[in-house]
């Protein structure tokens, strides 16, 4: 299988009064063709700022201060604004958590998917037009023709969710990179909209990087899953491999905290959490970021950075106890 994107040691640093945040830190993982991955973490671990930066969306204080982001084997960091431009969009697209923020109010959805398309390839308005209703109609929008004439705040949340999707899509990137796309939706639409992102992802041969703190929502598209604390990838292999054998404290106790079908009420029953708090970027403990929370630290884990070394034949772990 080729990989059709490859992270590489990538580090994006924010330079605030307060010292440097090191919001990724030594970041690496690949995508192959046509798969999923699905990035895991609870909120501010360095998800989001990841897709940021491979889509190079990073805007100061934030600088990409290291590493490789490669597309096809092509270096995305070393790219001109004007050369990522023209990347952004027509091969790598993203799809972000808050539809309403990322639509503009003012202008038909249609209009918005067509201005994709004008944006990136030489048709005709027509063309473009007849494109955009075309994706609607791939994302499962009813009457697309009529509802690309409808703004924004005339469709529900998950209809405007399609949307971005078809916005993402209308030039057939090779990458989407969907930042939490079901986080503001209810249960049932969230389903829908990830077996519409599964079956497009199928359908077009797509790439796919998953962001998500759910991890049942990674649990049913993705095949490789990378679980992030503190900016850094604590563990990385096949979902499988990670969901039923997890050898990180941390992924242990992601998974120990979703509640589960069947379970009551009593004593017996009750979630564990994951004692303490994600701890601040800016002072960062010696040795294992996590251990300071974690329930099997031993005096080894404070003292040096520990590394991401293979535990198996595929999978990953940053911990000296696994």
């Amino acid at each position: 299988m080729s990989n059709v994107l490859e992270v590489k040691n990538l580090k994006t640093y924010f330079y605030t009064e307060e010292g440097v945040v090191k919001a990724v830190d030594d970041v690496s993982f690949s995508v192959q063709k046509g798969k999923t991955l699905g990035l895991v973490g609870e909120s501010g671990c360095g998800k989001s700022v990841t897709a940021m930066s491979i889509s190079r969306l990073i805007s100061p204080p934030g600088k990409i201060a290291g590493g490789e982001i490669l597309l096809d084997g092509r270096n995305l960091i070393a790219l001109s604004n004007e050369e990522i431009r023209q990347v952004r969009g027509a091969q790598i697209s993203m799809i972000f958590q808050e539809p309403m923020t990322a639509l503009n109010p003012v202008l038909t959805v249609g209009f918005q998917i067509a201005e994709a398309v004008l944006a990136h390839e030489r048709v005709s308005k027509r063309e473009a037009w007849s494109r955009a209703v075309e994706a609607m109609r791939a994302v499962a929008i009813p009457d697309a023709e009529k509802r690309a004439k409808d703004y924004p705040h005339q469709l529900s949340g998950g209809m405007r969710q399609r949307i971005m999707i078809a916005m993402a899509l209308v030039c057939h990137p090779a990458l989407v990179i969907a930042d939490e796309p079901t986080t503001a939706l209810d249960v049932t639409i969230q389903a829908q909209i990830l077996e519409l992102l599964d079956s497009l992802r199928q359908q077009y041969h797509l790439s796919l990087i998953l962001i998500s703190h759910d991890l049942g929502v990674i649990a049913e598209v993705a095949e490789t899953v990378a679980v992030m604390y503190a900016g850094k990838i604590v563990e990385i292999g096949p979902a499988m491999d990670v969901f039923h054998n997890p050898k990180h404290p941390y992924t242990q106790g992601l998974l120990q905290s979703v509640p589960r079908l069947g379970s009551s009420v009593r004593k017996k029953d009750r979630l564990d959490v994951i004692e303490g708090m994600v701890p601040n970027l800016l002072h960062l403990p010696d040795g294992c970021s996590f251990a300071p929370r974690c329930y099997k630290k031993t005096v080894e884990c404070t003292l040096s950075p520990i590394p991401l070394e293979p535990v198996s034949e595929r999978q990953e772990v940053r911990c000296i106890h696994a």
